[in-house]
Parts: structure tokens; C-alpha cells; sequence
């Protein structure tokens, strides 16, 4: 056996015998120290569609055009450089052997990385550009030595790559054992013949010598990728397709339930009080920085940040980890363990989150942001009684009057007096076929109860035998839920299915996205599971079946732009049906910069409605901004959370006599014929 090849096998064994001992120390890591469990169906074909869609097409990346390029033209030069690379060790290791017969198939692969090769040079250049020429602002911060080391070795890769070849073409590499590609037609490799044409032919001794030192550079360079992607922020490499497939199997928008029953601690204070899937999520992480870089309250200001959240809880884990593992402790019972919270996180940051879900939409490998902020809320509320103050006063409302607000229960159907509707709490009549769901913000704030009277008035136009709840209805829970409050949630939430099933409610309509996801989604966490529709949805198949006629806006100067819900969109996927009920009253319509999945929130969600707003610049200014961008001279919502926020904006900024806000019911029950 040559001595490069024992070299080279001694040098593999080494490097093989690090990569699994990290590896065995994160497995460990995610597997020993969480206490909670979490249970995951097969699913086979969804994840095999995450799999194939956002590792190995990419697709998450696109929502950021450049970045993503630029990441994909990486990953797909490496999965092509992955037949290079095991011919190269396995003719190193069996001299006089290759892995891949000569014939179409070497020709096709070797072809294949000559050409990316050069294009991952490039790759490499454009990636050194938007970090410290261009400065990608979402990159500041995390441009120190890991992302400068990587680019290092992917570029001497590819170098010492075309420098082999050129010596194989000059004729050097005929006579040394362990070369490959030396029976290689230059065809196949165009951009090595075209580089080793146009320099210099090296010959002889100096590219005998040349050959060995580049040869032990491209070596070493394999080997140490092998050995510092597990230890690096590019152990995402590993992490990330198995994050991918291993996705939550429930709706994105269903936030995990606490059996109290069993639970005796709530939420998450330290890194035991996570599970196997959030830390494969903090391994994952690739410190992209999309996350942050949507964010509505980091983009105004604030110092939350999505990214830091996940990556400070990696750091406390990689941290912690290798001490509870080496102490022989019991890491339930692990004094090594300390409270993330307050430390590794603010409460500060913690409350800042409006629950949008950008950063979850945005990330490319599917990490889930929102669940762990919340179980952090969770808590503080639930072990600490912590919590801002108006949230504190908001909890207080909800128990006394089950609503975030401080009126009383006997007025929830005063905007309802005189509409002539079946008010079940009074008639006590289940003679409806769809019931609807009103809300806590459309019953007691005025503005938005001339919303619910459109609704009413487009329901009876189509005839529909409908009926609101009245007394009966209660906050379905949103607010306390994402705030932390996960027992209180799940009180109102008890007691409003009892109240649905006692009356064989089949089908609920509802103008608020949090209440539609709450009925939607929370409660069949819970065992509930009826048909819901947003106004949106149910206005939209009215007008399609004909049941309602609309007049198209005569006013040729009325410009309309739609604000998406984060909990209506990004949360439920309801797109069209918004812009198709708006769509048959005008043609007249913009996007703002920043809409459907990438739609900036009001700023209102997770309980913020009640919070106030003091770091920075107001969400709802920002989004009113943009609105008005648009030069539209009406600004459709369809969420009463978000009319709130943003007709505030409106007056505040002096926008009023430039723009009016209206929900999307309102614009229908106004054109109706």
C-alpha cells in the first residue's frame, strides 16, 4: 500500500471518528436532556413533498430572489461535487481502482462538476460581495469567522480542483498512482481544457511536486469540512433535511396543548422544558437571518429577534449539554441547567412577538419559531404569574366578563337589538343552519360592530337561516392562548364547545381571523372539529353561487389595496377569497409591498392588542405607510383587530382625509343591488 494512501485512510479514520462523536454528542443532547415528549405520524407522502420541495429544489429560499440563488447554486454544486469527491478517496484509498467505470455515466458526472465548479467559484465571490462589500443587512452581526472559513474552504475546493485537472491534461498526473479522471476524454471537463490551455504547461518535477502539495490541500480540505460542519453554524448541512421531514404533522397555526392533568410544570423555562423537534430546530437554524429581516417588531425597532431566539437557545444547549453529559447527573434533576429565560432570553423580547408567524413563513428549513416563544410565555405566566401589566388586566377581564374587555356579558348582543335575528341565548332556538360566530372585538368596540351589521345585512340578503350565540358566545381564547395563558385558553374553550354542541352547530362564520383559527384549529386540538368560514370565504361562495349581486364601483378615482391578515393568511392560506369578493366590486386594485405570505402585521396579534406599543416605530404606523405608497384611496381589512390598529394609524398620522378603511363586508353590503 503507498504511503499517501495509509496517510490518507489515517486521516479519514480521524476525521470520520470526530464527525460521529459530535454527532452522538447532539443526538444525546436532544435526546437525553428533554423531559417532554412529542409524538409524530408517518405522514410518508407530506414529508417526502417538504423534502423534495424545500431541500432539494430549494423552494422556501426563492421568497428571498438573490439569497436564495445564490444558496441553491451551493447546494446543488455540492450534491453534484459528491461523485467527484468519493472517486477521489476511493482511488486515494485503492490505487489503480475508481468508483465510477469510464463510460457515459463518469463522462455525464465529471462533466456535470467541472461546470460547477466554476460556477461555485463565483458562487463563492457573490456570497464574499453581499456579506462584506454589500452588506446584506440581515448578515450584520453574523459575519465573523465561520461564514469567512466556509467560503474559504468551498473556494480552495474548487481551485484545487481545476488545478488537479490542468495537471492531468499537462500529462502530469499519467504515471502517479491514486490520480483519477486520468482516462478522461478533455471534452468532458471544458473549463479545465480552457484553463489549462490558455496558462502555461507544467511538466516535470515542478508538476510532480505541484500535483502532491495540491493533492494533500484537497485532501485536507475534505476532511476538515467533514470534521467542522457538525461543530459550525453550517451543522444545518445535517440538521436541516431531517428538520424538513420531520415537520410538525398538525396545522402550522396549532400552537401544542398542556394536559394539566399530567403536567405539573408549565411551558418552557429551561432546555429540559423543550423537545427532541425543537432541538433539531435550533441545529437547523443556518443563521440566515430571514427570519429577523420580516419580523414586524424587529423591523420597527424592537430588539426581538427571531434568530437570536433560536440560536441563543442552540448556544445554551451546546453549552449545557457536554456538562450535564460528562457530570453523569440525571438531567431532570440537573442543578447544571439553569432558567433560559431572563438570561439567554428577555422578557422583553419575548412580548414584543405579535404572533405573526413571518418568521415561520419565511424560514427556509422549517423551523417553528412561534412554538417556542409561547411555551416561553407560558412560562412566566403559568409558573411565575408574570406578565405586562395590561395583559395582567386583560386575564382579570376574561374571567370576569369572558372577554378581553371590561363589558359586561348581558351586552354582548346590544349591536343586535334591532336586526330582527335569531339571538339563541334569548329565543334558546336551534332553528339555524349556520351560526354566526360574532366575537369579543365586534360586540363591545362600536366601530366594529357596523362591521358585524354587514355581515348581518349580507346574510339575509342571500336568505340565509343563520343566528349569533349572544350571551352564550364567549371569547373563544386567542388572546390568552398566545400570551401564555394556556389554562384560561383552554377554559373558554371548554365551555364553548360544550355551548356549540348543545346546540348541533354544523357550520360557523366568522369576520375575526383569531377567532376562525381558534374554532378551526385550536379546539380540534381539543377533540372539536366543526366547518368554519371566514366572512371572507362565505362571501366570496355567495357571490360565485349567485345567492348576492353586487354593482362594480362607478367611482373611477377609488383605488382599493387589501391588508392580508396574518392569522387569515399566513396562518389559514386564505388568499383569493378576499381579493375575489373585492375583485367583483372593482378592477381598481394594488398590492402593497409587502402582501399575502409576506403581508406585514397590524401589529395586534399574540395579546398585543392590549399591550402597549412603546419601543421603536408603531407596526400599524408602518403598515399604514405602505398602504398610502400605494396611492389607493381605500384600505380594506378584514380583521377587527386589524381596524383597530390601523384605522388608529390613519388618524394618527394625519391620513384621514387621504384614505378611508373599510372591512371587506362593509364594501360588499354597500354594493349590493
Amino acid at each position: 500500500m503507498y504511503l499517501f494512501s495509509i496517510l490518507l485512510l489515517a486521516g479519514v479514520i480521524i476525521a470520520v471518528f470526530l464527525f460521529l462523536y459530535t454527532i452522538y454528542s447532539l443526538l444525546w443532547n436532544a435526546f437525553k436532556i428533554p423531559q417532554k415528549k412529542v409524538k409524530m405520524k408517518a405522514n410518508i407522502g407530506r414529508r417526502l413533498y417538504y423534502v423534495i420541495r424545500n431541500v432539494f429544489l430549494q423552494g422556501k429560499l426563492f421568497k428571498d430572489l438573490s439569497g436564495g440563488i445564490m444558496h441553491a447554486i451551493m447546494f446543488w454544486g455540492f450534491i453534484a461535487f459528491a461523485g467527484y469527491s468519493l472517486s477521489f478517496f476511493y482511488t486515494g484509498l485503492f490505487p489503480g481502482k475508481v468508483l465510477i467505470p469510464p463510460g457515459g455515466l463518469a463522462d455525464a458526472v465529471f462533466l456535470t462538476v467541472d461546470i460547477m465548479a466554476a460556477i461555485l467559484i463565483a458562487d463563492v465571490i457573490y456570497a464574499v460581495l453581499r456579506r462584506w462589500v454589500i452588506r446584506i443587512p440581515r448578515y450584520q452581526g453574523f459575519n465573523g469567522f465561520e461564514a469567512a472559513f466556509i467560503l474559504f474552504l468551498v473556494g480552495t475546493l474548487m481551485i484545487s480542483y481545476y488545478i488537479l485537472g490542468i495537471l492531468r491534461i499537462d500529462g502530469v498526473t499519467q504515471s502517479i498512482p491514486g490520480a483519477i479522471m486520468t482516462t478522461l476524454p478533455t471534452q468532458y471537463t471544458p473549463i479545465t481544457y480552457a484553463l489549462a490551455t490558455s496558462l502555461p504547461k507544467i511538466s516535470g518535477s515542478a508538476g510532480y511536486y505541484l500535483y502532491w502539495s495540491v493533492w494533500t490541500v484537497h485532501a485536507l480540505d475534505f476532511l476538515v469540512f467533514l470534521v467542522y460542519i457538525p461543530r459550525s453554524k453550517h451543522l444545518h448541512l445535517l440538521a436541516a433535511p431531517f428538520n424538513v421531514l420531520l415537520l410538525k404533522d398538525t396545522p402550522q397555526a396549532q400552537l401544542m396543548p398542556i394536559d394539566f392533568e399530567k403536567e405539573t410544570k408549565f411551558g418552557a423555562t429551561d432546555i429540559r422544558d423543550f423537545t427532541w423537534k425543537d432541538y433539531l430546530d435550533f441545529y437547523a437554524c443556518t443563521e440566515c437571518g430571514r427570519c429577523t429581516a420580516n419580523c414586524p417588531a424587529a423591523m420597527t425597532g424592537k430588539t426581538l429577534s427571531p434568530r437570536d431566539i433560536i440560536w441563543d437557545l442552540r448556544e445554551v444547549v451546546l453549552a449545557e449539554g457536554p456538562e450535564v453529559r460528562r457530570s453523569q447527573e440525571d438531567p431532570a434533576k440537573s442543578e447544571l441547567i439553569k432558567p433560559v429565560i431572563g438570561s439567554a432570553i428577555a422578557e422583553e423580547d419575548l412580548w414584543s412577538c405579535t404572533t405573526c408567524m413571518a418568521c415561520v413563513e419565511q424560514c427556509p428549513v422549517m423551523i417553528d419559531h412561534l412554538d417556542k416563544i409561547v411555551n416561553m410565555r407560558r412560562s412566566l405566566v403559568l409558573n411565575q404569574g408574570k406578565a405586562p401589566k395590561e395583559t395582567i388586566d386583560m386575564y382579570r377581564n376574561l374571567e370576569m366578563y369572558n372577554s378581553p374587555f371590561n363589558n359586561p356579558q348581558s351586552t354582548r348582543a346590544d349591536w343586535a337589538k334591532d336586526l330582527g335575528i335569531n339571538i339563541v341565548s334569548k329565543t334558546q332556538s336551534d332553528d339555524f343552519d349556520l351560526l354566526y360566530w360574532v366575537g369579543c372585538v365586534a360586540s363591545f368596540d362600536p366601530r366594529n360592530s357596523d362591521i358585524a351589521k354587514s355581515v348581518v345585512k349580507i346574510l339575509k340578503e342571500a336568505k340565509i337561516n343563520f343566528a349569533i350565540l349572544g350571551e352564550e358566545e364567549k371569547c373563544t381564547g386567542d388572546p390568552a392562548k398566545r400570551t401564555g395563558n394556556e389554562y384560561m385558553a383552554q377554559t373558554l374553550a371548554t365551555q364553548n364547545i360544550e355551548t356549540l354542541k348543545k346546540h348541533n352547530v354544523k357550520q360557523i362564520i366568522t369576520a375575526c381571523p383569531h377567532c376562525f383559527n381558534s374554532l378551526k384549529n385550536d379546539y380540534a386540538s381539543m377533540g372539536y372539529k366543526v366547518e368554519v368560514f371566514h366572512h371572507t370565504e362565505y362571501i366570496s361562495k355567495l357571490i360565485s353561487e349567485g345567492k348576492i349581486k353586487v354593482s362594480k364601483d362607478g367611482d373611477r378615482d377609488a383605488k382599493y389595496t387589501f391588508h392580508d391578515p396574518c392569522y387569515l393568511g399566513r396562518y389559514n392560506r386564505v388568499f383569493d377569497a378576499p381579493r375575489e369578493a373585492l375583485g367583483s366590486v372593482s378592477s381598481n386594485i394594488v398590492e402593497m409591498a409587502m402582501n399575502k405570505t409576506k403581508s406585514l402585521c397590524c401589529g395586534a396579534g399574540g395579546g398585543r392588542l392590549w399591550m402597549n406599543e412603546t419601543a421603536g416605530t408603531k407596526i400599524s404606523h408602518k403598515r399604514i405607510e405602505m398602504a398610502d405608497q400605494t396611492g389607493a384611496t381605500n384600505l380594506v381589512t378584514a380583521c377587527p383587530y386589524c381596524m383597530i390598529m390601523l384605522d388608529d394609524a390613519r388618524k394618527v398620522t394625519n391620513r384621514e382625509e387621504k384614505i378611508k378603511i373599510n372591512d371587506i363586508s362593509e364594501i360588499i353590503a354597500g354594493k349590493l343591488q
